[in-house]
């Protein structure tokens, strides 16, 4: 990017969407543009814009919000959030996928997350690409878009004008990704070790009260861990970990023990509780769907599992933290804050 240049990057805000990925995402990219001010101008090298239908579902999309001043907003990127409700299939307002190809046409990138890439692919301009997106979108997405190619096994595709990132808070890494395209790797790893507590977690998956430990060496173990992190732990087994590492199983359990701090199916039972976790806290998906696409094989094993691990009821824990429907377009302390407390409550037993 050109000395003294600004770019922009536009969030679309659309009926459900997640505003914890919303607001997660703004502060992100504003935490690396203070990073990468520009010493010249002593202008942000990067703002980031807030777009959303006017006054109702058909009206055209206008700019609610900038985080830096300088002529009239025009992000050559736009990024999907996805949505909080109605999981896997988001609303889709047809104001957002008209706006979205006339924003492409005129030379904008787009960008997918997890269950963004249902209004990405109403706009046809991902037909004939593979996309990414998270496990519990796969069938209705592929069923309903058959021009695509679904993969739920990489974290995230470039096809250069277009973008889209597999998991359900992919954001993080999203967010790092156009760090790293528009200011460049120092301004990525500094914002990484400014937001997150694993310097190395520019390159890993994040769930919700339980950050992977991913900042030891071994590269056989992490192999492993980012296999089922894109499972999100469900289907998995021993031997099958043990092969993606490429170890004899004996091997792998002693160095997955080492690398991590615990055995891999409790790893495995760690990252389910925190999928379920981030699903009940972000929209209304029922539970027995969430159950399902976490392996249990009814309703009631997945809530007593997760009131062993949390010491409340999935219902009670939604209730007590979940972002209410409702809440589109919504920049409220409240909302924020409950999304970011959430965040923060941490597991009471690994099982």
């Amino acid at each position: 990017m050109p000395e003294g240049e600004m770019s922009e990057i536009g969030i679309v805000l659309y009926p459900g969407v997640q505003m914890a990925a919303v607001h997660g995402l703004t502060d992100l990219l504003s935490v690396a543009a203070r990073i990468a001010l520009d010493k010249r101008t002593g202008r942000p090298a990067l703002r980031v814009s807030h777009w959303q239908p006017a006054h109702n579902r058909d009206a055209e999309l206008s700019c609610v919000y900038v985080s830096a001043p300088g002529g009239q907003p025009r992000p050559g990127i736009l990024i999907i959030p996805p949505t909080m409700v109605k999981l896997p299939d988001p609303d889709i307002p047809p104001s957002v996928v008209s706006w979205l190809r006339e924003r492409h046409a005129s030379g904008a990138t787009l960008v997918s997350v997890c269950s963004g890439a249902f209004i990405l692919a109403e706009t046809g301009l991902a037909d004939g690409h593979a996309v990414a997106t998270h496990q519990i979108c796969e069938q209705a997405l592929a069923e309903r878009f058959p021009k695509i190619t679904v993969e739920i096994n990489r974290r995230i595709i470039d096809c250069g004008d277009i973008v889209t990132a597999g998991g359900f808070l992919a954001w993080v890494d999203v967010g790092l990704f156009l760090v790293d395209r528009i200011l460049g790797a120092e301004a990525k790893a500094e914002t990484a070790r400014f937001v997150l507590s694993d310097t190395t977690a520019g390159d890993a998956f994040y769930f919700v009260g339980f950050p992977p430990p991913q900042s030891h060496s071994d590269k056989a173990v992490l192999k492993a861990q980012e296999w089922v992190h894109m499972r999100d732990g469900c289907g998995v087994s021993l031997a099958s970990m043990a092969a993606i590492a490429g170890l004899q199983r004996r091997t792998f359990l002693r160095r997955f023990a080492v690398a991590t701090g615990m055995a891999p199916l409790e790893y495995c039972r760690r990252l389910r509780i925190a999928r379920a976790r981030e699903l009940l806290i972000s929209g209304d998906t029922p539970q027995k769907a969430i159950a399902e696409s976490l392996g249990y094989k009814d309703v009631a094993s997945f809530a007593r599992v997760f009131r062993k691990a949390m010491g409340t009821a999935p219902g009670a824990y939604r209730k007590r933290l979940g972002i209410p429907p409702g809440q589109f377009g919504s920049n409220s302390n409240s909302a924020q804050e409950r999304a970011k407390r959430s965040f923060g409550e941490g597991l009471v037993t690994a099982d």
